[in-house]
């Protein structure tokens, strides 16, 4: 991903003296408005998060670059996304596509506990160490292929995945507790694609709500990366 900017400009200035209360502020203007999740993003620093060259950026509203082909997601996107799941200070939540753990720290001050998984070596050893630095303990890390799920008998009241697929894993929905939420961008024709969110009613029945565009990496469906 390219940024170009005009040099010396007073637009620049301004670009680039974003801060975290300004991206809150935007966030709110688009229509975020869950106190929660708002205060959870202020006490993440997203510049931790990008690429040394993308420090400047860190505070707009947009994805960014980081290692191994994959992106930070847009905060509006990231905080949409969370707020769709609904969730409670008690709940265990299930998170596919670790990234640099930028996501994994707004959720961790909104459960009891989340778990993440990782497919890229590289990316799963950077967030272990941003989510330290931040003295977060509540905090599971897996380095595996999140298509598998967490691969245990653990039952997660909610499950947001970063990455598009044509389907939603079943191992994956076998993690999801009856009336848990989960959250995905699906993959449709010609590279479109949409957030979907499904709240499972039974043992095998589930409701599906379609939501707005998006653009994520693939879900990659492969050995783990090194």
């Amino acid at each position: 991903m390219h940024f170009f900017r005009k040099k010396n400009s007073t637009k620049e200035r301004i670009f680039f003296n974003k801060n975290n209360d300004d991206l809150v502020e935007e966030l709110r203007e688009k229509g975020i408005t869950n106190k929660n999740i708002l205060n959870a993003i202020k006490k993440v620093p997203r510049e931790l998060f990008v690429n040394k060259l993308s420090n400047q950026l860190a505070y707009e509203n947009m994805p960014l670059p980081v290692e191994c082909g994959q992106t930070i997601s847009q905060p509006y996107v990231v905080a949409y996304m969370i707020d769709c799941l609904k969730l409670k200070k008690t709940d265990k939540v299930l998170e596919i596509g670790t990234g640099t753990g930028y996501q994994t720290a707004i959720i961790s001050h909104l459960c009891q506990k989340i778990y993440t998984i990782e497919i890229f070596d590289k990316l799963f050893h950077q967030a272990k160490i941003n989510i330290n630095k931040l003295k977060i303990r509540n905090v599971i890390h897996k380095h595996d292929n999140g298509i598998n799920g967490w691969g245990e008998e653990i039952l997660f009241d909610a499950i947001i995945i970063s990455a598009a697929s044509e389907e939603i894993p079943s191992k994956v929905l076998k993690n999801l507790k009856n009336y848990g939420n989960l959250i995905i961008p699906k993959k449709y024709l010609f590279d479109n694609q949409k957030l979907i969110l499904i709240k499972k009613t039974g043992k095998n029945s589930f409701d599906q709500k379609e939501l707005f565009d998006v653009k994520f990496v693939p879900l990659l469906n492969k050995n783990i990366e090194h």
